[in-house]
């Protein structure tokens, strides 16, 4: 990252504007904390009907014409100003400018704006020059990062993790690029380390099913935060759009539920709510004021990410199944709605992306995504056919809520005991 060739960008940039100012011919020097060598700008020269100046460090020259003495005193003296201004300023004072411009050109979340600024405070040394930050330097940071202990658990940083924050680091690179406080994106090429696992581990059909008893038995008995494990099972919510929704965002009695907002523009959509879902919904609701949060102990605080973590953990306890993460459960439901015959665009918009190869690599499961494929192959090549007695009871059982499949489940449990005992006895020899 050459500070000369930042200034020589910028000057190209300004060269045609016009200013007065006065300096002497004498080189000015200001230091390049990329080479540990001094700037000078010296000139102007008479060059024929032109003057010239130089830019010198200890990396080489470049030189800069201007159509009269008076365009290049101007363009020396904002020269040495802005490289001063660029050798001085440090990288944890442009992580404040690159926050807000996250924030108002990108229009992220304020909270993701400051997570990817928390992240790199962590990779990045704070009081370094910008200038001073070469591909090399940025590539042993990486390095060093990976081999870092996770503070939390003591173990190795996940690949997916640290791969996570070299991305967002070479998007801050490009702003650098971008805002002139350099030419060099200094992370671009870092090579990732190390082969993330794509998704998380997913409950079975019959655990998600025994989970979402428990869950809907809790939401009975006045557990409002299990009806948001539910949103996240049967919705496929984010933990951060569960725990953002207020009461204005229950519309129509219940059947619909509005994300307004979330973490890409994609992430706006009004998703259609199960019937027997709908009362749980509804009742979160009532008695709140229109900007009140459905899930908060004051109704302007939302519950914290770890939260979350520990709803879902302790429900997959009281239900005997495996402890899963939240996002989890906004994969079960895609693979889920994949199996049963929904598309992949459909199922990438309720999840709120952008394209379905999203949800097919981090949520929706291999499987699915292949048995979906073949069915569809199959399907369009078989004779049509009315729907069979199998597919009508399916339609069905899938109008029925988990704790009704539950039950109609345990019935016919019941009732096959002493048939199946009466059919093996009509069949002795």
């Amino acid at each position: 990252m050459n500070v000369r060739s930042t200034l020589v960008t910028k000057a190209k940039r300004e060269r045609k504007k016009t200013k007065t100012a006065r300096l002497s011919s004498l080189a000015t020097e200001c230091d390049d904390a990329s080479t540990g060598k001094p700037i000078r700008v010296n000139g102007p020269y008479r060059d024929r009907d032109r003057w010239r100046i130089y830019l010198i460090d200890g990396s080489g020259r470049q030189s800069l014409l201007f159509p009269s003495r008076e365009a290049a005193e101007a363009a020396k003296a904002s020269l040495i100003q802005k490289a001063r201004a660029l050798v001085d300023r440090t990288i944890g004072e442009s992580l404040d400018d690159y926050r807000e411009y996250r924030l108002k050109v990108k229009g992220i979340l304020p909270k993701s704006a400051e997570d990817h600024c928390r992240h790199l405070r962590g990779l990045l040394p704070l009081e370094l020059p910008i200038a001073a930050l070469t591909s090399e330097k940025a590539q042993r940071l990486y390095l060093e990062y990976v081999e870092r202990p996770n503070r939390y658990t003591g173990k190795p940083i996940a690949v997916a993790t640290h791969q996570w924050v070299l991305l967002v680091a070479k998007c801050w690179g490009r702003w650098l690029v971008k805002s002139g406080a350099s030419t060099v994106n200094p992370f671009a090429g870092v090579e990732p380390i190390g082969k993330p696992n794509a998704g998380k581990t997913q409950l079975t059909r019959d655990e998600a099913q025994r989970l979402s008893v428990v869950a809907v038995d809790r939401a009975r008995a006045g557990d409002d935060e299990a009806i948001g494990v539910l949103l996240m099972l049967h919705l496929g919510l984010r933990q951060g759009e569960v725990g953002a929704r207020v009461a204005r965002d229950v519309d129509t009695e219940g059947k619909v539920l509005i994300i307004p907002f979330g973490k890409t523009s994609t992430s706006r959509r009004r998703l259609k709510v199960p019937e027997w879902l709908r009362p749980y919904v509804l009742s979160l609701a009532v008695g709140k004021a229109p900007t009140e949060l459905l899930f908060s102990v004051d109704g302007r605080t939302p519950r914290l990410r770890q939260y979350w973590w520990s709803k879902v953990h302790s429900l997959c306890r009281l239900a005997g199944v495996q402890a899963v993460c939240p996002h989890s459960l906004r994969g079960l439901h895609a693979t889920l709605a994949i199996e049963e015959g929904a598309s992949g665009d459909a199922v990438a918009r309720a999840l709120g992306h952008t394209s379905f190869e999203m949800t097919a690599k981090h949520y929706a499961s291999s499987d699915s995504v292949a048995n979906a494929r073949l069915a569809k192959a199959a399907a369009t090549l078989a004779p049509e056919e009315l729907p069979s007695a199998s597919d009508r009871v399916g339609h069905l059982l899938s109008q029925l809520s988990p704790e009704e499949r539950a039950d109609l489940r345990r019935r016919l449990m019941e009732q096959a005991a002493p048939a199946s005992h009466i059919h093996s006895d009509s069949h002795c020899p």
